[in-house]
């Protein structure tokens, strides 16, 4: 135990915040998912995934706010201040990347679209329970599990991609190549932001090991 953690009680504040990014996340990407899944209907719920990205970034400035006024917290400030922005990152990408499929108007789904979106659910929902394991970090190999879950999912997104980007030049439509190409990569931003949140909760828990 540090001696600081004696003298002063720990702000639990951030756990909180941190959660309700997660939570925010995971809400953002079942949206995705239903719009690739309803296509080309559903592209009107695009602005729930807006509303939540500016709720995510109000959170992220009350917690640099927080961490300016607190005079103790439960990780380190250095900590605090690069697992806020990468989780943040997420939802920016969740959200442009639901914008570009709103706004190139295509005119079907497709499985690859279904599958990136599922895997991008299944990264948040790994976020939402490794934060909810960090509050504690009585337990790191419960976050470190998740964190290694988040980086195999990571992994298959990678390969999705590659065989989506070949199997898009077998047809014809330049325009819907470009597009999906377009969207393609994007997803797969969302899945490298997910990466990095994985790899600085993984940091988070070793240090505190």
């Amino acid at each position: 135990m540090r001696i600081r953690d004696l003298i002063l009680p720990e702000d639990k504040v951030f756990f909180t915040l941190f959660k309700e990014m997660a939570e925010m996340i995971a809400q953002a990407s079942i949206t995705l998912n239903e719009i690739t899944h309803e296509l080309p209907n559903g592209t009107e719920k695009s602005h729930r995934v807006r509303q939540l990205e500016h709720k995510c970034d109000e959170i992220t400035r009350h917690v640099y706010e927080q961490l300016n006024e607190s005079l103790i917290t439960p990780l380190e400030p250095e900590e605090i201040s690069r697992l806020a922005p990468v989780m943040d990152d997420v939802m920016d990408r969740i959200d442009r990347v639901t914008q570009q499929i709103c706004n190139y108007e295509l005119a079907e789904s497709n499985e690859t679209l279904k599958e990136f979106s599922y895997l991008i659910m299944l990264s948040a929902t790994e976020i939402v329970d490794a934060v909810t394991a960090l509050e504690s970090l009585k337990k790191p190999e419960d976050v470190k599990s998740h964190a290694t879950e988040i980086n195999r999912i990571y992994n298959l997104s990678i390969e999705l991609q590659a065989k989506a980007v070949l199997d898009l030049f077998k047809t014809k439509d330049l325009l819907l190549i470009i597009k999906l190409k377009d969207i393609y990569e994007g997803l797969g931003r969302v899945m490298e932001k997910c990466n990095d949140v994985g790899h600085a909760l993984n940091d988070i828990v070793m240090s505190h090991a």
